[in-house]
């Protein structure tokens, strides 16, 4: 009995986890108390507890039984953590799974073939319990991106298309931005520190008035899905460091953001604007995705 009502109490847990809030530490996005969302590297853990029970009288067997049953709990918990992973400004995974059968039926396959990156021996309540952490990738063949990212590149663009944005000063100084004329760059850095921009698998980059400057999926697919279409980094010194910049990336401040629930797409001024597109004239590093977005 004592076994059971462990298992009752860990399944409240578990329904209650789906009424979740998130937060941002660093590029770790924590979803509630079961999970999270890795942002630099992408991956999306869940974790999952079984009581050992106590009326099995061979060890192996009970230890088994507690790991089936973390598992099950663990893999219930990434699905509802991969829901709340935020494609872009205005919609999350779960979103695109209620429009259609086909990806909640992909999506959940997709969970089911999570690989069990950690176990350990806990004490539940004063009761040995197994607890089990899953993981799968948002990128890669075998990642997330490939179920979404095909459905976000099949959306119509928005040229046209402007969003409110919220224009804000920034805690840190701009850095002074190098001249296009002497030199040709290898990718962006697109500095968002202090306005709060949140990660997402599609972001976007606006103007002042609110329509897009780049960010529409309508490229190589392949290197979407297997790379996605924004790096992040937490300092202006890890995102020259990474290889989407280059030997000699063009380092822009963001003045603001869309006003948008997801709050992922970063405002540029006209200037900024007008200087990141003739860069882009020179190498096009913006059609091969050299963008990394620094944030908080």
């Amino acid at each position: 009995m004592k076994y059971w009502a462990t298992l009752l109490a860990l399944a409240v847990c578990t329904v209650a986890a789906a009424q979740t809030t998130t937060r941002m530490v660093g590029l770790v996005e924590k979803i509630g108390d079961k999970g999270k969302i890795d942002w630099q590297y992408g991956v999306i853990y869940a974790k999952g507890i079984g009581a050992i029970p106590d009326n099995e009288p061979n060890k192996a067997k009970a230890y088994l039984k507690a790991r089936r049953y973390a598992i099950m709990t663990a893999l219930e918990n990434l699905l509802m953590v991969t829901d709340k992973v935020r494609v872009d400004a205005t919609a999350y995974a779960e979103d695109f799974e209620a429009k259609s059968e086909r990806i909640r039926t992909e999506v959940r396959g997709f969970v089911k073939g999570a690989e069990v990156v950690h176990e350990q021996k806990i004490a539940l309540n004063g009761a040995p319990a197994v607890e089990v952490t899953v993981a799968v990738r948002m990128y890669g063949e075998e990642g997330l991106s490939r179920i979404i990212m095909p459905e976000v590149a099949a959306q119509p663009s928005e040229p046209n298309t402007s969003l409110p944005v919220v224009i804000k000063s920034a805690a840190q100084p701009a850095p002074a931005p190098p001249q296009v004329a002497s030199n040709v760059y290898t990718g962006v850095i697109i500095d968002t520190r202090g306005l709060g921009i949140r990660p997402a698998m599609s972001p976007k980059i606006r103007r002042q008035d609110g329509s897009e400057v780049w960010g529409t999926v309508n490229a190589s697919q392949e290197f979407v899905i297997e790379q996605g279409i924004v790096v992040y980094a937490k300092t202006l010194e890890e995102a020259k460091a990474n290889r989407r910049a280059g030997s000699n990336p063009l380092i822009l401040r963001a003045i603001g953001y869309a006003k948008t629930p997801g709050r992922c797409d970063p405002v540029l001024s006209d200037n900024d604007v007008r200087l990141l597109l003739t860069a882009n004239e020179a190498s096009g590093f913006l059609n091969e995705y050299r963008v990394i977005f620094v944030v908080d």
